[in-house]
């Protein structure tokens, strides 16, 4: 079964009664305005060609992999409209762009086929998690509007409900690696041709709130979990130019604090006491949870924290 359904949507609005507080959405905050995208309308849709905080986005999202990722739409400065073309490769949705007709591959963040061949999208920081919690972190956020037009679509049943229920693939894949279940949940970082990936449970570690510090490509990174809401996060460690090294402070708090100045820092990787206060740790945008045998599949040299 695949899903070629529209992919524009009606525009968001404050609040939004059809979106429950354990929906799961794809949260993004751009020059201050935040937006959520529940998955509920993605899984039909897959894809959203939006504006937020003035600036032109791509949200897309991968039913077979689970795979959240939010994009730069831009291409030499000009930002395109993109479609789902109903194709796949590796379980993984093709995109299409309604200017050249190029297609992307979501995993690959790029055109593999078409006058953009070997064209590459930026990706832009976004996070998994459930409404609850996003609106609890960002309680000014947006929501897309559940009243999109298309008055077929069902948002209260997931087409997809049997795959989430077998073990199996809808299609044949290349081989995968079986240290973990094909359809697990886990966070990736990922750098060129490399991946760092994290199962939650591993970073959960049997708490509520579980961190790593850790490294990819000459970038030091922290991911920190929120175990109740699935909901992961990385974040760059260098401030001013020093790399700090996390332990959790509060797991209560979800709060962290670092080696080097003893600064307290917040959920949203805010510095909220000591010497660093007020700075901002950089959200990683080369981050996102998906289905370990995607991970496995994309990146087949990829490092498996344990």
């Amino acid at each position: 079964m695949r899903s070629t359904s529209e992919s524009s949507v009606a525009s968001p609005r404050a609040c939004d009664p059809a979106a429950r507080d354990d929906e799961r959405v794809v949260g993004m905050v751009v020059n201050g305005a935040a937006r959520a995208y529940p998955l509920a309308i993605m899984r039909w849709h897959e894809i959203v060609n939006d504006t937020l905080g003035g600036v032109q986005i791509l949200v897309t999202y991968c039913p077979l992999t689970a795979s959240t990722i939010v994009f730069d739409p831009r291409v030499d400065g000009i930002a395109k409209n993109f479609g789902v073309s109903g194709l796949l490769f590796e379980n993984n949705m093709v995109m299409y762009d309604r200017q050249t007709n190029s297609l992307w591959v979501q995993f690959l963040f790029g055109s593999q086929c078409g006058p953009d061949r070997g064209t590459s999208l930026e990706r832009l920081p976004s996070i998994e998690t459930t409404w609850g919690h996003w609106k609890e972190l960002h309680p000014e956020t947006t929501t897309l509007n559940f009243n999109t037009g298309f008055i077929t679509r069902d948002y209260n049943a997931n087409p997809y409900a049997a795959y989430l229920q077998d073990d199996g693939l809808f299609y044949p894949s290349a081989p995968f690696g079986d240290d973990r279940d094909a359809k697990e949940f886990v966070f990736g970082v990922f750098s060129d041709s490399n991946a760092v990936v994290f199962p939650f449970g591993v970073l959960g570690e049997g708490t509520s709130y579980g961190i790593r510090n850790d490294s990819i490509g000459g970038t030091p990174f922290l991911v920190t979990l929120v175990t109740d809401e699935e909901a992961a996060v990385a974040y760059d460690r260098r401030v001013n130019g020093q790399e700090l090294t996390f332990t959790i402070l509060s797991v209560a708090n979800r709060t962290v604090q670092d080696a080097e100045t003893g600064s307290t820092w917040n959920e949203l990787g805010v510095a909220i006491d000591g010497p660093l206060v007020g700075e901002q740790l950089t959200h990683i945008g080369d981050a996102f949870m998906a289905y370990w045998f995607a991970w496995s599949v994309y990146y087949p040299d990829l490092r498996l924290v344990l």
